[in-house]
């Protein structure tokens, strides 16, 4: 199949396609695409290369729990083995929390919900917190 190629008009703003493929460029242009590749390609390496430090960075960092309970370890404090957190009866646990050495047990009773923190250090209950449904107001 043989290519159809227009002759350019005088009065044509704008080559047929493909003409600009065939247009050579001088050596000042081409010095400065190659000067704006380099300086894209650096960008992109700089940008890929800082991806890759923060990931390692963040799989690296110990986790805030694990940091606290080295600290604690350090100062001569070692966890708990087992703890046991006395609930009411027919109490269900709805959530739990952990932050550093403490731990936060949501539960709910049929007579109200509460929440109990324990230093997971010493196995000791730190506070209980009960909440009450409020009573409707008429």
């Amino acid at each position: 199949m043989a290519k159809s190629t227009t002759p350019l008009k005088d009065d044509d703003d704008a080559p047929p396609p493909g003409l600009l493929a065939s247009v050579p460029l001088n050596d000042g242009q081409v010095k400065g695409l190659r000067i704006a590749v380099t300086i894209m390609t650096g960008i992109l390496v700089l940008g890929v290369l800082t991806l890759f430090g923060r990931i390692i960075y963040l799989v690296a960092r110990p986790s805030p729990q694990a940091a606290a309970a080295a600290t604690a370890v350090i100062a001569g404090r070692t966890p708990a083995a087992a703890i046991t957190v006395p609930l009411p009866t027919g109490a269900i646990v709805r959530q739990t929390a952990l932050s550093g050495d403490r731990l936060a047990v949501h539960y709910d009773t049929p007579a109200g919900g509460g929440i109990v923190l324990v230093d997971t250090l010493s196995g000791q209950i730190i506070s209980r917190i009960m909440l009450k449904p409020e009573p409707a107001k008429p």
